[in-house]
């Protein structure tokens, strides 16, 4: 069954009683920002590739009132259904909760640019999984990165924004991403996904209006954390592959290059996904425009393969729930989203089949897994934002 997605305006509703509770106080400020779905370019955004991400209605909305506490944040979570506090005077050292380092690793970068934090009472309420691949990380760092600049007036643009959010979560968090996920929540607009491409980080927006087709959402049930080694060993390794290549980075070689790492065949099937998952980009988006659904279906299994099998991301989980959706008509394609090792798939389907394939994959998922599937239609919308306490 196909979940609903909770409004925006539920999930302030929800913060902001929350706030009420904490502290006694109403909301003074707030900001949201959406989750993502990576349509397809899983890996290629640290290889100063292509990606091609959508922003979607789910979000992570932050609420806040003065502190009382000088030099102090206290956070509430409503989703993990903890409080933490965080000293404005220790932003350098990382937070021994893990969570929290996302949310000081922003207020550090601002603070390095000038913009001081004071003391706040602050709710969180999210609609994005945790370790669902689909960027609550990002959307935290966007959300209070927003808020900040509403309680301290004073706005970066939106590429320093990225900029912040980005280090905030390889600095702080400890996490080596790359700029996909923190520039497609900032900048997406509705009805559009956002073909960017890494290496300079230059946007165009491509018109995604899902009538004909929808993209349904599936979590495999298994958590990803994306802070352990593998992640960051998938990076050493196409470093690696990229020296050893002559290159700066992999965004430079061609297929036909890729014979001088015969010799080593781990790096030369890392290598192979980045190389070949950079033309399936850029062909998805010249399909999306088209309206070519077989096609953009079939570049994203083809992705999903070279994940699991090149780049070795993927996990028994999204395999099953890749394998069960392609059997079912009316499905274009699927695969795996986000960095992997756990997460969720992206199913293209048509429209008329979307409650019908849920239904069926998810029965079908729970019957050989033993739990079912969070099932959700992925609508596209836009980018990370303040907004008026008068909601």
């Amino acid at each position: 069954m196909i979940e609903s997605n909770p409004s925006l305006a539920s999930l302030f509703g929800a913060a902001s009683d929350a706030l009420a509770v904490l502290s006694g106080q109403t909301v003074r400020w707030q900001a949201a920002a959406p989750g993502r779905v990576n349509l397809i370019g899983e890996h290629t955004d640290y290889n100063a590739g292509w990606v091609l991400p959508m922003a979607i209605d789910r979000y992570t909305a932050v609420v806040a009132a003065p502190g009382c506490r000088a030099g102090q944040i206290r956070v509430r979570s409503l989703a993990l259904g903890v409080d933490d506090m965080l000293s404005l005077d220790a932003l350098e050292s990382p937070h021994r909760a893990i969570w929290m380092r996302y949310v000081q690793g922003v207020l550090r970068q601002y603070a390095e640019r000038g913009v001081q934090c004071p003391a706040l009472d602050i709710v969180i309420a999210s609609s994005v999984p945790p370790g669902g691949g689909l960027s609550s990380s990002a959307a935290l760092e966007l959300a209070v990165a927003h808020l900040l600049e509403a309680v301290t007036e004073h706005s970066l643009t939106p590429a320093d924004r990225i900029l912040a959010s980005v280090r905030a979560e390889r600095e702080t968090a400890g996490v080596p991403c790359g700029v996909m996920d923190q520039t497609v929540v900032e900048l997406a607009q509705s009805g559009h996904a956002l073909l960017l491409d890494c290496a300079d980080q230059t946007t165009r927006s491509i018109p995604f209006e899902q009538q004909v087709v929808a993209l349904l959402v599936m979590h495999s049930g298994v958590a990803h954390s994306l802070a352990e080694g593998a992640y960051a060993q998938r990076r050493a390794d196409c470093q690696r592959a990229s020296e050893l290549l002559g290159a700066e980075t992999l965004r430079e070689v061609e297929l036909n290059g890729l014979s001088r790492l015969c010799t080593d065949p781990v790096l030369l099937r890392r290598a192979r996904h980045v190389v070949t998952e950079n033309d399936r980009v850029t062909r998805a988006a010249a399909a999306i425009e088209g309206s070519q659904w077989h096609e953009l279906g079939a570049l994203m299994t083809a992705s999903h393969c070279s994940l699991r099998d090149d780049y070795e991301v993927s996990c028994r989980e999204l395999d099953v729930l890749v394998d069960y959706a392609l059997a079912e008509q009316g499905v274009y394609g699927a695969r795996m989203t986000g960095g992997g090792f756990g997460g969720c798939v992206v199913v293209l389907v048509d429209e008329a089949r979307l409650e019908a394939v849920a239904d069926t994959v998810s029965r079908r998922y729970t019957e050989h897994m033993g739990f079912a599937p969070s099932c959700y239609r992925a609508l596209a919308e836009a980018g990370a934002r303040e907004i008026s306490a008068a909601l």
